[in-house]
Order: C-alpha cells, then structure tokens, then sequence
C-alpha cells in the first residue's frame, strides 16, 4: 500500500500532524473494531487501518526527530538556571512589536507562494539558507511542489514565545515559532485537504527572516520527493482503472471519454500555472475495406505512438483509426518536428505494406499563455476527422 493510501484510510490530508493521525485512528476503531462492528469486512478493515496508522506515526515520528536534529530550540533562562523575572509592561510591548514584525514577515512569504511568486518569497529567507540554496533551486522545488500539491490557501493560526535559537555554526539568535494552517488541493480525487507545519522566523541584523534550516537542495527536496513518488505509482497503478472514465482496451489507450477527463485535468493545471501544451490527432484511414492487415496495422501504429509519448504525454483511440495525443510542455516550434518524426516510424514499423493498407494524415495546435487550452480548441482539432470529446 502506497504513502498516499495510507492517508486515505485514515481519511486525513497529506499534511496531517500526529496528533490529527492519532485522533482519526482512534475515531475510525469505535466505528470498524470487530468487538463493535457486525461488519463482517471490520476485521480487515481494521488491519487496514493498524497499517496505515503504524506507517504513518512512525514516519512522522522520523520527521520529528530530522526537525530536532536541524533545528535545536531552547526556552531562554537567567544565568544558573533560574527562573525568567516577569517582563515589564515596556519588555511587553517591545515583545508584543517584534511578535507582529516576525507575524508579518510569515505571512508575506506565504502570500507570495500562494501567488506564486517564488523569487519573492526566496528574499524573505533567511541569510543562512540563501548560502545553501540559490534562489533558483528554491523557484524550481516550488513550481514542483506546487503542480503536484497546489495550496489553496493559508491561516497562521499561533505562535510560540520567543525562544534562542542554535545550529551547527555556532550561533545563536532570537526566533519564533509560528504555526500555519495549509489548505492543499489533491489531483487525485478533487478534494482539499488541511494540515499544520510550523515555521521559525529568526532575526538577523534587526529585521526578521524565514528560517528553513536546510543544509541544501537534497534536504529540501527529500520529503517532496517521497509524495511525488508516492503519488506517481499510485496514478499508474489506478490509470487504467477509475481514474480516466474509458479506456480501449484492445489499443491499451484511453478512449476520447478518458481523454476527455486527462484534458480537463490539464486544461486546469495550465490556468493555474501556465506552460504549453500540444493537442494533435493523427489519422490512418485505411484504404478501400478495412481487413486483418489494417487491423494488425492500427494495433502497430498504437504501440508505437505508446512507445514515444513520455510519462506526462496522454494517448487515446478515437475509433475509425484516428488517435488523440495530448503532449505536455511542448512548444509549437518542436511539435511538428515531433509528430513527423512520429508518423515516420509508425510507416517505419508498419512496413511497405502501409501504402497499399492505408494513408496517414494529421493536424495539431499548441497552446500557450497567448491561447490558453479549453475543450473546444480541441474538439476543433478532432472535428478534422469528425471527432469530439
């Protein structure tokens, strides 16, 4: 069972704390423990459930400890030991401006991601960070970050008291700690899910930064790439089953039912966070009365159309032996260098009987910021071939 199905059973967000896991599990064995459900399924269902939380506490648990072993936070106390005299009403005051700078600063730098503005959120980093990621590291891990989990959208819900901060350098500086409730839209079933993080303002030369505290792009990117990869086999592994509403199964294609949802998908990722996409229908009309060659000659033509796309490109089988290609980030200037070259090994692979069998014909269009993608630009594609999703 993947990371995200886990998630799933406990019926919580990929962002959930411990304490969110802890309280679904317990809440989820009132209702399907086998001494109170007569649920002849609770038994396994329970095992599902003891997976999936046993999983998931021990690698939040692992978090955890990662976190402390970045970051070391300490209460501030008098020297040998004592206890902190109670502030006057200045020291309150002073505490109570530098708790809404620090506020202030967080929550421009998640205004800015949720614009997606990325360089900009990169200049509230602190200098610490700066030195060990470059801000286009920074820009490329949250486009990733976001297409795979796009936040909707942000509360800071609480801070700590301020604290003295300390890390391998041997520094040490005042910080708070902030607590931020995440909205995050999932690609998997078109839910949103919340969950808390906690971030550290540190302050560097009077003016407070977002601290991060990652010694590099690998500990940035390690825990995003644990939920791509996650994420990435359960869609092939559900692909072919609820996910697309129709396949053609003697292609090992998507049917235009399929396509048509693979294109909603896309049409949406492309509004959120731009990029090209191209749209193109390749035709193979036999000649006079369709017979077993043609057939065994469509079939070649679709693994072969299978064979070149990439895990992002989609295909589908229209019927009447026109074929529907929705291919992901590619510019125009490349796509009729790519189709073509396309078309030449479907003849390549088909043989000389090709000309005699049939005659190949194809249209696209590619779609950019200038001419944003939607369902009728590409029903006009397949209307070519009298086709429509």
């Amino acid at each position: 069972m993947s990371l995200l199905e886990h998630y799933k059973v406990l019926g919580v967000g990929v962002g959930a704390g411990l304490a969110e896991v802890t309280a679904s599990y317990k809440r989820l064995c009132r209702i399907h423990h086998p001494d109170i459900s007569s649920d002849p399924e609770s038994e396994e269902m329970m095992k599902r459930i003891n997976a999936a939380y046993t999983t998931l506490r021990e690698k939040l648990r692992r978090e955890a400890a990662f976190r402390e072993r970045q970051v070391y936070v300490r209460q501030p106390k008098r020297p040998g030991g004592a206890e902190s005299r109670p502030q006057s009403p200045d020291a309150r005051k002073t505490n109570q401006d530098a708790e809404k700078e620090a506020y202030s600063v967080l929550q421009d730098y998640f205004k800015a991601i949720d614009t997606f503005d990325y360089a900009a959120a990169y200049n509230y980093l602190s200098s610490y960070d700066k030195r060990h990621i470059t801000r286009d590291s920074f820009v490329e891990w949250r486009k990733s970050v976001a297409r795979l989990y796009p936040m909707r959208e942000f509360r800071i819900t609480g801070g700590l008291p301020a604290a003295a901060i300390a890390w391998g350098e041997g520094k040490t500086v005042q910080a708070r700690r902030f607590r931020v409730a995440v909205k995050e839209e999932s690609f998997d079933d078109d839910k949103t899910y919340t969950g808390d993080v906690e971030k550290l303002v540190i302050q560097e030369n009077g003016s407070w930064r977002v601290f991060l505290a990652y010694m590099g792009v690998g500990e940035l990117t390690q825990a995003f790439e644990e939920r791509f990869e996650s994420k990435r086999k359960h869609d092939i592994e559900r692909q072919w089953d609820e996910y697309y509403a129709g396949t053609y199964p003697e292609y090992d294609m998507l049917s235009l039912a399929g396509m048509h949802k693979a294109a909603s998908r896309e049409i949406y990722r492309q509004r959120r966070f731009g990029g090209t996409m191209t749209f193109a229908a390749i035709s193979i009309k036999p000649r006079g009365r369709q017979d077993a060659g043609q057939e065994q000659l469509l079939r070649s033509a679709a693994k072969t159309i299978r064979g070149a796309l990439r895990e992002s490109d989609v295909s589908a089988y229209a019927g009447d032996g026109v074929f529907a290609l929705l291919l992901v980030e590619l510019r125009k200037k490349n796509a009729a260098r790519i189709i073509s070259r396309l078309i030449e090994r479907i003849r390549k692979n088909a043989g000389p009987q090709l000309g005699t069998l049939a005659e190949i014909e194809y249209e696209f269009e590619t779609f950019g910021s200038n001419s944003p993608m939607d369902m009728a630009a590409l029903n006009k594609v397949l209307r070519s071939f009298q086709k429509k999703m």
